[in-house]
């Protein structure tokens, strides 16, 4: 077995892995109270929504048209910017000291809803492309609601099994994503090298901090719900856009870029969210210094 053949076969198993994991673990710690809490707040969910599906869309829309990005590159970015929902974002906002349980409630209705906004809009976004809503919502069951839907289910009927599970289920998430990048980037080096000297990078970058900015602001007309609402815009589902770009533009750099985009997501988003929770844990030092 040649090395291409080794590393088709470790993204075959790599991609669909992290995605059903991913869901997987998000859905082992929400019962169905906790699934539809969002639904009561109407100002996390409308921000959390136009965030996610009409700022980053129009977002990655606007970048792709005034800088210079090739047309694949243009595809990869697209399929990110319809892919809400990353359960990473979790990880993140337990850095900046965010709101869990409104940030979990957040990510599942996030996640169901990128399963009907994806295949209706992606198409409309590019529209000289071949993208095909039957094939994208094909690849979107199998990945998302099921695993999403049987991890609740598991949550809702055995708490002390969905508790037992969530950890391997997150750490298998972890690896596999890790794997998968590795994979991505040792195979595609010479595409990924291409992007380089075009302006992919920055409107990738541009994307991030946009709609971490964007997402933040819309997130203050509740007290909290800023970084959540910045987080869960500019952290986007990776897993469930590389398989979209797989079974859409496979011979394309597309996957290449949403590969490229996830990883500069993660060494723009780590540090600030870390520093936003220093800030915040220091705030919190003060005023108990204050009040005592």
């Amino acid at each position: 077995m040649d090395l291409q053949a080794i590393s088709d076969l470790v993204g075959a198993v790599s991609v669909p892995l992290f995605a059903v994991t991913s869901m997987a673990a998000v859905g082992l710690g929400q019962t169905v109270r906790q699934f539809i809490a969002p639904l009561r707040s109407g100002r996390l969910l409308v921000s959390g929504a136009v965030a996610n599906f009409l700022i980053a869309p129009a977002l990655a829309l606007v970048l792709t048209t005034v800088l210079p990005i090739p047309a694949d590159a243009r595809m990869g970015l697209m399929v990110l910017a319809c892919a809400a929902g990353a359960p990473f974002a979790l990880k993140l906002t337990r850095l900046a000291r965010g709101d869990m349980p409104s940030a979990s409630a957040l990510l599942a209705v996030m996640l169901v809803a990128t399963t009907v906004f994806m295949p209706v809009v992606l198409p409309l976004l590019l529209p000289g492309a071949q993208v095909s809503p039957a094939s994208i919502a094909a690849v979107l069951l199998p990945t998302m609601l099921l695993p999403l839907g049987a991890a609740i289910a598991v949550r809702q009927l055995s708490p002390g099994l969905a508790g037992r599970l969530q950890g391997p289920v997150q750490r298998l998430s972890f690896w596999s994503m890790l794997v998968m990048l590795a994979n991505q980037f040792l195979a595609d080096h010479r595409e990924l090298a291409g992007l380089i000297g075009t302006g992919t990078v920055l409107a990738i970058v541009l994307f991030t901090l946009a709609n971490l900015g964007a997402g933040w602001a819309l997130g203050t007309i509740k007290p909290g719900v800023g970084p959540i609402v910045g987080i869960s815009a500019s952290q986007r589902n990776m897993g469930v856009a590389t398989l979209v770009a797989v079974a859409n533009f496979g011979d394309s750099s597309a996957v290449v870029t949403v590969v490229l985009a996830g990883f500069l997501a993660l060494i723009l988003l780590l540090p600030l969210t870390w520093l936003t929770g220093r800030a915040g844990r220091a705030g919190g030092a003060r005023a108990a210094v204050a009040a005592g």
